[in-house]
């Protein structure tokens, strides 16, 4: 699971509309590519590391007989730039284009499967801080293409047992919120949203695990579950 979250108002879910496609460089895109010379994308953030200002043409492998994804990017201007995501197959095919604006500095993509469905989802960083990242977040859908949920932030981000989605952030040292979510007619909505400290406030008696506090919860939804368990501490 990736690391790094941009602040934690970017937990709520933003069902955006993405950027229109745009048609990339001849020499940028999947169909153009020489797909046995493209290298990987982690062998790409190996080489390059993260908080690049451009990503050079690099592919994540599915799998046997799966669609590559191929990454991408313009060069930043003024601190922004387009972040490219193209799904494809071996024969170059186009059958996705994915165009996000990302601030401040290039992150790579990487594809995990965040809701539980089985299915791997493309996570494209948008904006990373020092220590929190925000995502759009582009889950499976049944038809085999990726539709945009939303936006979620944070340190680290996956699905929990009770088949909710779980994105963590750090808002201190010793202070971290998650938000949990589910998938709403496409789009990601709240269900709780979860504060732990790990040191005790003025006046409390020292803390032998970490205080839990639920601070937003959807209309009726019981926010005790939120709190029984024991947090792992993000990051």
């Amino acid at each position: 699971m990736k690391s790094g979250f941009a602040g934690l108002a970017l937990l709520m879910a933003a069902a955006c509309t993405p950027a229109p496609e745009v048609a990339p460089a001849a020499d940028e895109t999947a169909g153009a590519a020489n797909e046995t010379a493209t290298p990987t994308c982690k062998d790409a953030e190996a080489a390059t590391g993260t908080m690049i200002p451009k990503i050079d043409l690099c592919k994540i492998e599915l799998g046997d007989g799966q669609p590559a994804v191929f990454v991408s990017s313009d060069p930043m201007v003024d601190g922004e730039g387009t972040l490219r995501v193209e799904i494809a197959e071996a024969d170059g095919t186009s059958l996705q284009l994915i165009d996000e604006t990302a601030t401040g500095a290039y992150t790579y993509p990487y594809v995990e499967d965040i809701d539980g469905d089985g299915a791997v989802d493309i996570m494209v960083p948008l904006l990373t801080g020092n220590v929190n990242t925000s995502y759009a977040v582009w889950l499976k859908g049944a038809d085999g293409m990726f539709f945009r949920a939303g936006e979620l932030g944070g340190v680290s981000i996956g699905h929990t047992p009770e088949g909710l989605i779980a994105a963590s952030g750090r808002s201190s040292a010793s202070e971290w919120e998650t938000g949990y979510f589910r998938v709403s007619n496409g789009a990601f909505e709240e269900i709780a949203a979860v504060v732990n400290r790990a040191d005790p406030e003025p006046g409390e008696p020292p803390l032998t695990v970490p205080a839990c506090e639920v601070i937003r919860v959807a209309e009726g939804v019981d926010p005790a579950p939120f709190c029984q368990t024991v947090p792992a501490t993000p990051g």
